[in-house]
């Protein structure tokens, strides 16, 4: 009776799969596979053919979908800067698809084994926070990377304020030395700031990358773009900005015996889990021999 309802249960998802990639007019795996070869061979990140499936069908239900003005601009925000080009709605709809598709799991193993439900569901919140947050948390360790150079960038600027204001052409040789997030940024100021308004060009660039120290950069070149002489205010930052490094580094220093405390602990616990295995062996060994 279980192989039964595990047989019907394969037959009606195959069904429900090809009736639903009918419905939004899913292309083949072949010509998915193909889409996919193309974008490899010209230098764009891979994707897998669920993905693709998952953002079709998304795309297909996103007027469905209403957010709010405050969270769809935060999220469109975090997008762009993720470089993930997709709507928030549909961003949002992908992440709830791919999450109902894993806990649908659930109603097979239901008839199966009952005590994997809950496992199933939780996987299923998981898997939903993984993929809704995975652009925001990407964009947090980007800025946490940007904000290490930021200190450097500042030094740089104030150094070459001592004999040229020019701050295009300051922005452009550093972007040869910056790294490589940081290099794309400038490189979109750049085109920004030939092609439009300095000062816009400059706000914009602080506001794609979202920091504080970099506010506090961006402050002092708008300035500097408005004639004032800022080589004071860049010598204060650099100097306040070389004190928030130090504390950092403190605060990275001080995580280092807590963490090597706590893979100690584990080494531990692994060595004690190995001495039990043997002494149960040996144990249940000599209670054979004596019973035998």
């Amino acid at each position: 009776m279980t192989l039964l309802a595990l047989i019907a249960c394969a037959f009606f998802g195959f069904g429900a799969y090809n009736l639903t990639c009918a419905f939004v007019d899913v292309p083949t795996a072949k010509t998915s596979k193909m889409m996919l070869l193309s974008k490899k061979q010209q230098g764009v990140r891979g994707e897998h053919l669920f993905e693709v499936y998952i953002t079709r069908i998304a795309s297909r239900l996103e007027p469905l979908v209403h957010m709010d003005r405050l969270k769809k601009a935060k999220l469109q925000t975090t997008l762009d800067i993720a470089g993930i080009r997709l709507s928030p709605e549909v961003y949002l709809l992908k992440a709830h698809i791919t999450a109902a598709l894993v806990a649908l799991c659930a109603l097979p193993m239901a008839i199966v084994l009952p005590l994997f439900v809950p496992v199933i569901i939780g996987l299923a919140v998981a898997i939903w926070f993984s993929t809704y947050y995975g652009a925001f948390d990407y964009v947090k360790k980007r800025r946490k990377l940007m904000e290490t150079e930021i200190p450097r960038f500042a030094l740089t600027i104030a150094q070459n304020l001592e004999n040229d204001r020019d701050v295009l052409k300051i922005l452009t040789t550093y972007r040869r030395v910056a790294g490589r997030d940081f290099a794309q940024e400038l490189d979109q100021t750049v085109a920004d700031m030939k092609t439009g308004n300095y000062e816009n060009a400059l706000i914009r660039f602080e506001s794609r990358v979202g920091s504080t120290l970099l506010s506090d950069v961006v402050r002092g070149l708008v300035g500097t773009l408005r004639g004032d002489d800022q080589r004071i205010y860049f010598r204060m930052i650099c100097f306040d900005m070389r004190q928030i490094e130090q504390s950092n580094l403190k605060k990275e220093a001080a995580k280092r015996p807590k963490q090597i405390q706590r893979y100690s602990m584990m080494m531990l616990f692994c060595i004690i889990i190995i001495y039990l295995v043997v002494l149960s062996t040996e144990v249940l060994g000599s209670l054979g021999a004596f019973f035998g």
